[in-house]
């Protein structure tokens, strides 16, 4: 190729003999080359040392670095990192700082309110500040263990954080109930269970003696087919403010225990003792001293023991009635109904199921009456139950399969007792 006599530097297209100028002028610089593939062995190898460095500088690393792939990081996964590092510091806040210790008691008592019991036992377990806080008697004011097993000393412990409403049907209670002898003057938070429910639970009458021996402010009990003796039954007589008490198919009820309970509760005003297999002595016994104060009383199942005599005085002497169930009674006759109407002028429900010494022309009476219920199941067929009807035209019959006397959950609710709340 003809070669230009210009003012510029000459320059070659032959690879053989690239010049330093031409390389100068591109900015570009020779690289080393050991795999001798070079046919000019006198060329050579130049560095240019004025070419522009690169705006970023790499570190030269030892042969036992880590590789530059992974330690080698650009701007922009620098700059995510610092913005994921500042949104974790507000979220978490500053490093050493308690975001609770800033707050009150009160504060925390209410957020505490929306956990469950369990998680509420652990967190005692954080400091000091909040195990106080987390056995403040505002967080267990009412509670329910029903379906569960409580193992020893486990339930004096609740009683000590103060609980007021206590649900433990079909629950399992170990013994003891307390680790020690409580001593009331030490904690009194015992004092503050009034309402309780032991329907169908498991718990022996030296658990029983323990409980009520200790709990004196009792105003709703249940303990439905529960096992109960002397003991036990003079313990619960302590508790004067008794008002309503449920022991249908409580197994040990005699004349020594009931003899207990209507010397010592006076203001009792719903008392159930259905199928609780009383003799002749007991119904003698709850006929003439029961208390004044009872509107509503279940006697049911006395299938040979209750007779008319027995009516008679518990209508004389509790003239408050206003629900009466004397059903499965076959012993009882239609005199039985002349002295419940003569004598019981605020009776508002009546049940006389399974009566069969009865006639029914007897319910007649109650035509003129303030009667409003009348249950007499297993008497009536439908023609002749929809006589009675058309001539008691203000009573509905039979419309309650169930006693509801004193018990503390009618129907499907569980999550009540007596018509409170047991969780939050």
């Amino acid at each position: 190729m003809a070669k230009l006599n210009t003012g510029f530097k000459r320059w070659s297209l032959d690879c053989h003999d690239v010049s330093i100028e031409v390389m100068e002028d591109l900015g570009l610089s020779a690289m080393d080359d050991d795999s001798n593939s070079c046919s000019n062995p006198s060329v050579k190898q130049v560095v240019i040392s004025n070419i522009p460095e690169p705006a970023v500088k790499r570190k030269e690393c030892s042969p036992f670095a880590v590789p530059s792939a992974v330690m080698d990081f650009s701007e922009d996964d620098q700059s995510s990192d610092s913005f994921l590092l500042s949104k974790r510091m507000r979220m978490d806040g500053p490093p050493g700082i308690d975001g609770f210790s800033r707050l009150s008691d009160e504060v925390i008592l209410s957020i505490f309110k929306w956990l469950p019991k369990s998680t509420i036992a652990k967190c005692a377990q954080v400091s000091k500040r909040w195990k106080r806080l987390c056995y403040d008697e505002v967080l267990w004011r009412r509670l329910d263990l029903s379906g569960t097993c409580l193992k020893p000393t486990i339930l004096g412990s609740v009683l000590l954080r103060g609980a007021h409403i206590l649900r433990l049907a079909k629950t399992e209670i170990c013994d003891p109930i307390y680790p020690v002898s409580p001593l009331l003057q030490e904690f009194p938070r015992y004092r503050n269970l009034q309402f309780l429910d032991l329907s169908m639970a498991s718990i022996s009458t030296q658990g029983l003696f323990d409980l009520f021996d200790t709990c004196k402010n009792l105003k709703k009990l249940s303990m439905e087919h529960c096992v109960v003796d002397e003991r036990a039954c003079k313990a619960l007589s302590q508790n004067e403010q008794l008002e309503v008490l449920n022991m249908s198919m409580c197994y040990g009820v005699g004349v020594s225990e009931l003899k207990w309970i209507v010397n010592g509760c006076k203001k009792l005003d719903s008392w159930n003792l259905a199928w609780t297999d009383l003799n002749s002595e007991a119904l003698q016994l709850i006929s003439t001293s029961a208390p004044k104060s009872l509107e509503r009383i279940n006697i049911s199942g006395c299938r040979t023991t209750l007779k008319d005599e027995h009516v008679l005085a518990l209508c004389q002497r509790c003239p408050k009635l206003v629900e009466l169930d004397i059903s499965d009674s076959t012993a009882v006759t239609s005199i039985c109904v002349s002295y419940i109407h003569d004598n019981l002028k605020r009776l508002e429900y009546l049940a006389m199921a399974r009566c069969y010494n009865v006639p029914l022309s007897v319910y007649l009476v109650f035509q003129k009456s303030g009667l409003l219920y009348l249950d007499i199941f297993g008497l009536l067929t439908e023609t002749m139950l929809g006589t009675l009807r058309a001539k008691l035209p203000s009573i509905e019959i039979n419309k309650f399969y169930f006693s509801s006397v004193a018990r503390p959950t009618v129907g499907i609710r569980r999550t009540s007792i007596w018509g409170m709340k047991v969780r939050e």
